[in-house]
């Protein structure tokens, strides 16, 4: 197996470095993951090679936000055993996606030999992509903090409404709390002008600072957009809106992404996979059991 994996890195000279980014939310309704589709397309505009994973098992989006349907999913992936290239569907702009499917209510409802072909799977994905963005189901679970915990990094996102940011306040918690040198960064959705959304990140990253000790960096902010609105119901991508001013501030963010900031931690030499594995043995799946998670 180490010869095929060397062969295969060989074999793929050039390919992207795959950092792994988990794109969650506090709360559901805040346009997550038609921002994760949008920003993976707007890298995928300057020439990086992006995977969009839905995550959100049994309630995915980015199939109905493209308007397309996937043959396969992620769920196809672990009961079946299909290889990663069976389960990838393109999108526009040459993005790859994988859907997320439905019939299995969370992430680690697989046995041990499940796990080890999503393991092996992830890896030889990873090394095709610049990016690998994980579009996380809303709220947090167990389950779903061990794939955010083990990313390389992660965006959250909030809109100004106190609700939303109060959960995504205790999402952005519960992660520093276990995983404190985590980059985070927050991006706000929907504001009604610059200030708005700008008062709003200072209000976040004050709360963050004065009960956590930690940083969060402030991705950016995108307006509020009828544009947006427009093309969910089209299912068409709002970024090849020409007049959508939510499409002109997601293209600057993805140009500025490009460059990493004092805020943006260097690549850990522990892989994705690698951290995930660590979380999923202490979790205890001995004998297929599903993993028991310390609080």
């Amino acid at each position: 197996m180490r010869d095929q994996a060397a062969k295969l890195r060989a074999s793929v000279q050039g390919a992207g470095s795959g950092r792994t980014v988990a794109i969650a939310s506090g709360k559901g309704g805040v346009g997550k993951s038609n921002f994760a589709l949008n920003f993976s397309l707007a890298l995928c505009k300057l020439g990086k090679s992006v995977l969009l994973i839905d995550l959100d098992l049994g309630m995915g989006n980015i199939e109905i936000l493209l308007g397309k349907s996937a043959d396969y999913s992620f769920i196809d992936m672990i009961q079946k055993r299909l290889d990663f290239e069976e389960i990838v569907e393109s999108g526009p702009q040459g993005l790859d996606f994988i859907a997320a499917g439905t019939g299995m209510n969370n992430l680690f409802q697989m046995d041990d030999a499940g796990f080890v072909h999503f393991q092996a799977e992830f890896e030889r994905a990873q090394l095709k992509y610049d990016y690998v963005f994980l579009d996380m189901g809303a709220g947090l679970t167990e389950e779903s903090a061990a794939f955010i915990l083990a990313a390389d990094e992660s965006i959250v996102v909030t809109t100004t409404e106190p609700t939303s940011m109060m959960d995504a306040y205790a999402l952005i918690k519960h992660i520093k709390q276990r995983h404190a040198k985590l980059p985070m960064h927050l991006l706000v959705n929907r504001a009604a002008d610059r200030r708005e959304g700008q008062d709003t990140a200072a209000r976040m990253q004050e709360v963050v600072q004065t009960f956590l000790q930690a940083k969060i960096n402030l991705l950016g902010i995108l307006p509020e957009d009828k544009q947006v609105t427009r093309s969910v119901k089209l299912q068409k991508p709002f970024i090849d809106q020409k007049d959508s001013k939510a499409a002109a501030a997601i293209r600057q963010l993805a140009a500025s992404y490009q460059k990493p900031g004092p805020d943006t931690a260097a690549k850990e030499s522990t892989s994705f996979i690698g951290r995930l594995k660590d979380i999923w043995l202490k979790g205890g799946t001995r004998n297929g059991e599903n993993p028991r998670f310390s609080r």
